[in-house]
């Protein structure tokens, strides 16, 4: 079997492995929504003073922060065992080290006034750092982690004030968000031709939507906020992975490379994996949601506690096993969405996302008997199909440039008279 086939059945295997957890974890992450809905309903009806909308009564931003940590326990469970190297080791080493020198730099200030040495200590410190740069720095997992952040909010927001879907129906845009980050952030302009190949994307939507039983614009927003912070996601992770990759030291082997990929390899020139890197953008994104979780949730936290204290706990053993296993079914599909990302371009991998949509919008209407009207069914056809066109088209014409690229490089090398021509001109 040549590499190439190998590599094509690996991504194919990653597809449909990224497709199965994508539906187990929406299917869980809406019974989870449901059940805190209606336990929220139940107890803030005791209370004729408390009031709560209809998108806080889900406490998504709390379970949103829940399922971050699941993942953030799962990946400190492997570092801890050193199945896989912890990322940014030798980084934050390097930092524990600069603020212990300045602060010998501060006491020997403080003692005896000398601030030219204090100031020197601080410079080469800082030297120092920037001589030994990390490949994938806190600064790059931080950036991504925001991203991702509140893409995740975001999605979960749109799954609890509306069906599974309605909300991957909207979500059907992600290419047309991936495409305007691609040529915001990297500068990649496509053919006209296949910005056009998008204008059925956006119309079967905008059908699929005028034709919802039960629209809700809380749902629409939040799912187009989630399209626009998971392609700058898509865009920023895949310029940090390249980076990586470009930044790989020479005595590397592939086989360290093919180490690396599953995280573990170990030594000072390691590189983060794009599982690991997602370990550590999981840890970042806990970290920032719990913030978040208390000030737009914690009034209803509050109530919660309080009447728990007061009367008999409610049986949340049911719920609570659909908040950790939908936690656990996200990490582990957007590990390998990460490890799939590394393989393929942002625009395909938004492709591949509104194609597993598909799969998600199906298992969604069987499992919870949604109904779905004619113009919906139709919208969402003509959606699923534009996409099936643009990306035929962006191959096509990638293709395409990269062939007209290549031909006018050997024309340039053949051609005797270009080198006369710049030895004239020289």
């Amino acid at each position: 079997m040549s590499t190439d086939v190998r590599n094509n059945c690996r991504v194919i295997s990653l597809f449909g492995l990224w497709f199965a957890l994508n539906v187990c974890y929406n299917i869980t992450n809406k019974w989870a929504l449901e059940d805190v809905r209606e336990k929220v309903i139940a107890a803030a009806s005791q209370q004729n003073d408390f009031e709560i909308s209809y998108l806080s009564s889900s406490l998504p931003i709390t379970i949103g922060c829940i399922q971050f940590g699941v993942g953030a326990l799962y990946a400190c469970f492997l570092w801890l065992f050193r199945i896989r190297p912890v990322p940014h080791a030798d980084e934050l080493t390097r930092g524990m080290t600069v603020v212990k020198r300045n602060c010998i730099g501060l006491v020997r200030m403080i003692r005896s006034a000398q601030l030219a040495e204090s100031f020197h200590i601080a410079i080469v410190s800082s030297r120092e750092r920037s001589n030994n740069p990390s490949p994938v720095t806190l600064r790059d997992t931080s950036k991504i982690a925001v991203y991702h952040t509140f893409g995740q909010l975001c999605t979960i927001m749109s799954l609890s004030t509306n069906s599974i879907s309605f909300a991957h129906v909207i979500k059907a845009m992600e290419p047309l968000f991936s495409a305007v980050a691609s040529w915001l952030v990297l500068g990649q302009v496509m053919n006209i031709r296949v910005y056009m190949s998008l204008l059925p994307v956006v119309f079967g939507v905008a059908l699929a939507c005028a034709g919802a039983k039960e629209f809700s614009w809380i749902s629409f927003w939040s799912g187009m906020g989630s399209n626009a912070f998971f392609a700058m996601r898509g865009v920023v992770s895949k310029t940090v992975m390249e980076k990586s990759a470009s930044e790989r030291p020479s005595d590397i082997n592939d086989t360290d490379v093919d180490q690396r990929e599953r995280g573990h390899l170990h030594g000072s020139h390691t590189q983060i994996s794009p599982a690991n890197l997602f370990a550590a953008v999981t840890c970042v994104s806990f970290l920032l949601s719990i913030p978040l979780a208390l000030t737009t949730e914690g009034s209803i936290l509050m109530m919660l506690a309080n009447q728990s204290a007061e009367k008999e706990r409610q049986d949340v053993t049911e719920t609570l096993s659909y908040i950790i296993s939908s936690g656990a079914f996200h990490y582990i599909n957007n590990e390998v969405m990460y490890v799939t990302l590394s393989k393929v371009h942002p625009i395909t991998l938004a492709v591949g996302n509104t194609a597993k949509r598909v799969f998600i919008v199906v298992a969604g209407i069987i499992v919870f008997s949604t109904p779905v009207s004619v113009e919906t069914a139709v919208g969402a056809t003509i959606g699923i199909g534009g996409v099936f066109v643009y990306s035929l088209m962006k191959q096509w014409y990638d293709i395409s440039d990269k062939n007209n690229t290549s031909q006018a490089t050997e024309r340039n090398e053949d051609d005797p008279t270009t080198e006369l021509t710049h030895t004239h001109i020289t």
